[in-house]
């Protein structure tokens, strides 16, 4: 890919930086695997009485979001850095795997400490209790899968969706967007936890 760090890898003259556009498609990955998962996530912290969610599955729909987005362009950039390192003499056609296999561990240490946590914050406030072991196993192998789904489409889309500016700003806003929402429903319901407290 690059020789040098600071060098900015480019499929051709014009097209977006590559490892740009891996984040873009890993961030949208991980952001439609956190809506589609957000119901799954609810029915975790349900009160264990009533099965009655902590959450209303919108507002935590907002901050799945965020935790997959943050994940993306903090950890997730330094990721693909290794993952880039890590295949630089390997056979291309072993290449997407091996980034898959980056993105399942990365993804799935992040899913057992910061959603853990999060979740963990949350039920314990309004339940009083944490997640079972078995949920945390769930849990990271949830995320674990969409780690691996989504920096293998990010190594073999890439080079595609580089050239076609609009739909990689497009996808980057809509997180960022998502991602600010997410920021203020999770602000409202641990202000709401503290104050009920």
């Amino acid at each position: 890919m690059v020789s040098r760090w600071t060098a900015v890898d480019r499929v051709e003259q014009g097209a977006l930086p590559t490892m740009f556009v891996q984040a873009v498609i890993v961030g949208t990955v991980l952001t439609i695997g956190a809506i589609a998962c957000s119901g799954l996530y609810i029915g975790m912290t349900a009160d264990p009485k009533t099965g009655a969610p902590i959450v209303a599955l919108v507002p935590w729909m907002a901050v799945s979001v965020l935790i997959a987005v943050v994940f993306t362009y903090i950890v997730g950039f330094a990721l693909l850095w290794c993952a880039e390192a890590f295949t630089t003499h390997m056979r291309e056609p072993f290449k997407p795997w091996a980034y898959a296999v980056v993105g399942l561990i990365g993804y799935a240490i992040w899913g057992l400490f910061v959603m853990g946590s999060t979740m963990n914050s949350l039920d314990q406030a309004v339940n009083g209790v944490v997640l079972a072991n078995a949920d945390m196993i769930a849990l990271t192998f949830n995320y674990a899968v969409l780690g691996f789904i989504a920096m293998l489409i990010a190594k073999w889309y890439a080079p595609k969706l580089a050239v076609r500016r609009t739909a990689v700003i497009v996808l980057c806003v809509v997180q960022i967007v998502l991602a600010v929402l997410g920021i203020i429903v999770a602000v409202m319901l641990f202000g709401q936890i503290a104050a009920a407290a």
